[in-house]
């Protein structure tokens, strides 16, 4: 009861801080008469890392669902989870650590489908700086971005001595300053970094051990009243980040600059081409990764992860997490191993 009036409270604070404005309008929801109109709310400005998405929207995937599907790019991923628990977008982007962490507390997010099997989070620093591992981030400053569940890992797991700058997204610094480390996107900040003429190091969060998918996430009330529109986007979505892998990605390379003027072709190029050099949708294929596929092994895994360092209110299952119902049975491994 308690953990109830918790989320319950925690759902009427979120409700209070929402805010106004274009990007926490409620979603349309189904029209009476024409496609089913839907919101996907981005966790950053349009870029190639989303190009799936755009390359659906753009080569008519979703409308031959039979979804009107609105793509809004932002970045306050804080405020994300609230705008998608409370119905003010139908689906969002993140990583599923963070889901995790906000169904224990009560709020009823679940995730559809991982587009990126393996997260691009990862450290940033100078070949010169001496640093191989990710132990040897011990006692050193580091800028990351504030709340990242993996500083508490590497800090609580690890047992890394980390000295926290924040986060102020540029690159000034790390350019000025041959000892500076930061957080970084695997296919972002080194692919800047090497078109400016600089060699980056770099190294996975996941070398840590934790490595949550980058998902698509919705509410639960959406999957239950709306289970053929949320079926229908993602089987457009998966089929439309098929197509951009594999095929020509230009039809998205067009909606991304409309959106992103800062994005170029010949920028979204070399950041497709870490993507696939990094097998970050498909992921590790020789060992049975697929675009989409969700292993329930390794939820388990993340969500025992998440509690040994103190981050769950409560327990909770791989069932709970994924959207089980409107998943294709094909892309869900790892289900007969244990309950939860």
């Amino acid at each position: 009861m308690r953990r109830r009036l918790f989320g319950l409270a925690l759902l009427a604070g979120l409700a209070a801080g929402c805010g106004s404005g274009p990007a926490t309008e409620p979603a349309a929801g189904p029209a009476a008469n024409g496609p089913a109109k839907a919101v996907l709310q981005t966790d950053w400005y349009a870029q190639p890392e989303h190009g799936g998405f755009y390359q659906a929207l753009a080569k008519g995937f979703y409308a031959e669902e039979g979804l009107d599907v609105e793509i809004r790019p932002g970045a306050n991923m804080n405020a994300i989870p609230q705008m998608v628990a409370l119905g003010r977008v139908d689906f969002a982007l993140g990583a599923m650590d963070s889901l995790v962490i906000q169904r224990a507390r009560g709020i009823p997010l679940v995730s559809l489908f991982p587009y990126f099997q393996h997260d691009p989070q990862c450290v940033l620093f100078h070949p010169q700086s001496g640093i191989k591992r990710l132990e040897d981030l011990d006692g050193r400053e580091v800028m990351f971005q504030p709340g990242m569940i993996y500083t508490d890992f590497l800090q609580r797991a690890m047992g890394l001595d980390l000295k926290l700058l924040p986060m102020d997204w540029s690159l000034a610094r790390f350019t000025n300053d041959e000892s500076f480390v930061q957080q970084c996107f695997l296919t972002s900040e080194p692919v800047v970094l090497r078109r400016q003429g600089f060699d980056p190091g770099v190294i996975p969060m996941s070398e840590s051990g934790f490595d949550p998918y980058r998902h698509v996430y919705a509410n639960d009330e959406l999957v239950a009243t709306q289970p053929e529109m949320v079926a229908g986007f993602i089987r457009a979505s998966i089929r439309g980040w098929r197509d951009f892998m594999n095929g020509d990605p230009t039809p998205a390379f067009g909606l991304i600059m409309q959106n992103n003027p800062q994005q170029s072709v010949a920028l979204m190029e070399d950041t497709l081409a870490q993507m696939k050099r990094h097998s970050l949708t498909e992921g590790d294929v020789e060992a049975g990764e697929a675009l989409g596929q969700v292993n329930l092994m390794r939820v388990r895994r993340l969500v025992q992860q998440l509690d040994d360092i103190g981050l769950l209110d409560r327990p909770v299952t791989a069932q709970e997490i994924i959207a089980l119902s409107v998943l294709p049975a094909s892309l869900v491994v790892g289900a007969s191993h244990g309950p939860g």
